[in-house]
């Protein structure tokens, strides 16, 4: 059958280039395709079939032939996946087809042979799930991919084959099999957005300590989990989320329910459920403590203040109190550091004092050192955030845990986390030589700075304690910008309202005054937390920065009519809606 090409590269590359770049998609889809939040492998064999009759054992692969033994599966799972799955589709063909299992270092390392790589995707939303058939033709160097959903279902992936090869001229391409499959927006999908980032993937260098993400845990019980505790606090927390809180809750509280479900997979692997006793140092909204107490987890969140999202959860043991590097927590079994910041390298030295039963999980953020101040990179030819995860990771072995690194699904560029696992010792000498051995790590790195833990009444560095005229001045700025290139919507009386177009953080960079960049400069995140701090004027899509049309009154927005429009004494036009339509107060 005639191959429709949808796109093909103008440079060549090796056959094992070819490989390498089709191996990182085959194995972390989700990169390129956002409607997948993972995938899990359940089957990878090589298959030796006479192919008399047949042109290619891809062939065999139609979609009606996975569908029928997707549907005879018990779950749909990777556990429900075997052999027989494959054997079942081909054996039609040739009773005398061998089938081996093999992992991926065999396929690596052979130059010739067809290879089935049978595996359930698992999408992002509404716990939608599909099984995808990979067919790895080494001989050929073709990889075609069909992926397997009900007719009643959203397609997590293109939903007819596809193919990627390398052409006799070395070239990638990809390729459909029919005229139908070429004119859709999936083929569109596939010739730009996967193309592009093949061709980018083989143009750079595979590092082969590239951690992938959930490497630790079941990606099948994450995202049931996830989408169970997604439904059950998410939507419910975001709208009762306080705005004296000054956090976006879109951000936190789904980031929050990802490591909570991730916490979970994890302590269910390595710990019994009755034994969990945890602490969640530096605990901030208190969020994760919430969700972690309401799945049946003991265990307290403790933070140097008191933040006004604890009142969303009085239920929940939170506390306010200054954690230092004595503290110690005796019947804790796990000490978590979620974002801890200065504590963050303190958290594997105080699991160890804690017990020789006290484990941790960490997932840093800011760089700090053990004296609270910031860290200073030893290796400046990798970035300050890989060597400082290089650093906490060399900290963790210190202290003599089995250290396991991951990679956490939540909206941030930090997403590498540490899980730290007690070592068993040989009596209690074993475990105090080791503390001792420690303690005196410590101390030499401590000889010139003392640890300064955080004080209740330190200033906040939020861009909530600005002065007021400069948040004015910035505000007022921006606003300009964005109103600059005049972008008009009618409004309700029919006179013109000017939404404007969209301005960028370089953009304002060039136009704000050095004095004002300077303060912003010392603030977490400076601009950027400005703008989302005044998310009801702002909104932030791609690097791109617009201007927020004023809230409608309704049910989910009345509670903002006591506050004033500022709209209405700010914006050339004045407010888009009159005082009645409009969510904000009117009166001056």
């Amino acid at each position: 059958m005639q191959q429709i090409p949808l796109a093909q590269s103008s440079t060549s590359l090796s056959v094992e280039k070819f490989w390498e770049t089709l191996l990182i998609y085959h194995d972390r889809p989700h990169l390129v395709n956002r409607k997948l939040l993972a995938v899990s492998q359940a089957l990878f064999c090589e298959v030796i079939i006479n192919t008399n009759g047949i042109s290619k054992v891809k062939d065999l692969f139609t979609r009606a032939a996975v569908l029928y033994e997707a549907r005879k599966l018990s779950e749909l799972n990777k556990d429900s996946i075997t052999v027989d799955f494959i054997r079942n589709i081909v054996e039609c063909y040739d009773k005398h087809v061998v089938i081996n299992e093999k992992d991926k270092s065999d396929f690596i390392s052979a130059t010739t042979g067809v290879f089935i790589s049978v595996r359930v995707l698992l999408g992002r939303n509404n716990n939608g799930k599909c099984v995808e058939v990979v067919v790895l033709d080494k001989d050929n160097s073709v990889a075609t991919f069909l992926c397997a959903f009900e007719f009643d279902s959203t397609p997590l992936a293109p939903p007819f084959p596809y193919e990627i090869d390398l052409i006799n001229s070395l070239n990638l391409r990809i390729t459909v099999e029919s005229f139908e499959d070429a004119d859709t927006n999936h083929a569109q999908w596939l010739g730009d957005k996967l193309f592009s980032k093949l061709i980018k993937w083989s143009e750079s260098e595979l590092n082969e300590n590239t951690v992938q993400s959930l490497n630790l845990i079941s990606p099948d019980d994450y995202c049931l989990l996830y989408s169970d505790l997604k439904h059950k606090y998410g939507d419910d927390l975001v709208k009762k989320w306080p705005s004296k809180a000054t956090t976006d809750p879109q951000k936190f509280v789904f980031e929050d329910i990802a490591i909570a479900a991730y916490l979970i997979c994890i302590w269910s692997k390595y710990t019994n459920k009755n034994y969990v006793n945890f602490v969640d140092c530096g605990c901030g909204n208190g969020l994760l403590v919430f969700i972690l107490n309401s799945e049946g987890f003991k265990g307290y969140g403790i933070d140097i203040r008191r933040r006004p999202t604890w009142d969303l959860y009085p239920q929940t043991d939170l506390r306010e109190g200054t954690i230092s590097p004595d503290s110690l927590f005796t019947d804790c079994s796990w000490l978590i550091g979620n974002h801890s910041d200065e504590l963050t390298p303190w958290i594997p030295v105080m699991s160890l004092k804690s017990s020789p039963k006290t484990n941790f999980f960490v997932l840093p953020c800011c760089s700090y050192d053990f004296s609270g101040k910031k860290f200073v990179r030893k290796n400046t030819s990798i970035s300050q955030y890989c060597d400082y995860m290089n650093y906490i990771e060399g900290v963790c072995k210190k202290c003599n845990f089995t250290t396991k690194v991951d990679k956490l699904r939540i909206p941030s560029t930090k997403r590498t986390c540490f899980v730290g696992l007690q070592n068993i010792y040989h009596g209690n000498e074993d475990y105090l030589r080791i503390v001792g051995d420690v303690v005196s790590f410590v101390d030499e790195k401590l000889t010139k700075n003392q640890f300064t833990a955080r004080i209740e009444s330190s200033k906040a560095r939020n861009c909530t304690q600005l002065d007021k005229q400069l948040l004015d001045r910035i505000i007022n700025i921006c606003i300009s910008n964005i109103l600059s290139e005049e972008n008009f919507i009618v409004k309700d009386d029919g006179e013109k309202w000017n939404k404007g177009t969209n301005t960028d953080f370089q953009k304002l960079s060039t136009i704000i005054p050095i004095e004002d960049k300077k303060q912003l400069k010392n603030e977490c995140g400076g601009l950027q937390t400005l703008l989302r701090n005044h998310r009801y004027l702002f909104e932030m899509k791609k690097n791109k920065i617009y201007l927020r049309e004023p809230l409608k009154l309704d049910s989910n927005t009345e509670k903002y009519k006591n506050k004033p429009c500022w709209f209405l004494e700010n914006h050339p036009q004045g407010c888009l809606y009159n005082s009645i339509t409009c969510a904000y107060n009117h009166d001056k």
